[in-house]
Formats: structure tokens, sequence, C-alpha cells
């Protein structure tokens, strides 16, 4: 159970990551992102939180009992 919560909270948080990192209408990027070495880190950041995320998820689902 204790995976699941994890890889669950991982993979809202990558989805978080990726909704605060959008653009906005005018197509400027969030203050945080304006530097050159953001823009190479944050992607790999949040493929990282997705993927570990899913592997907690799938590692709890099957350590589940029947």
């Amino acid at each position: 159970m204790n995976h699941l919560v994890v890889g669950v909270i991982l993979v809202l948080l990558a989805v978080g990551l990726l909704y605060i990192g959008m653009p906005n209408k005018a197509g400027q990027h969030p203050r945080f992102l304006r530097f050159e070495a953001s823009l190479v880190l944050f992607p790999p950041v949040v493929l990282v939180f997705v993927a570990l995320g899913m592997a907690a998820i799938i590692s709890g689902l099957l350590g589940m009992p029947n």
C-alpha cells in the first residue's frame, strides 16, 4: 500500500510540474524557466517523477495480496 501512495504522489507531482511549466497565452515561459539551464533540466526532472511514480505504482500493485 505504501508504494501505491508514493507512486500516486510522484505522478501527481509530475502533472503539477507540467501544469506549472506551461507557457501562458502570450507564449512566455514561467519565471523559473527563463534561464537556459532550467529549460534543459526541467523535462528530465518531470520524466524522472513520472517514471519513478509509475514504477512505484506497478510495484505496489504487484505486491498486493489477492
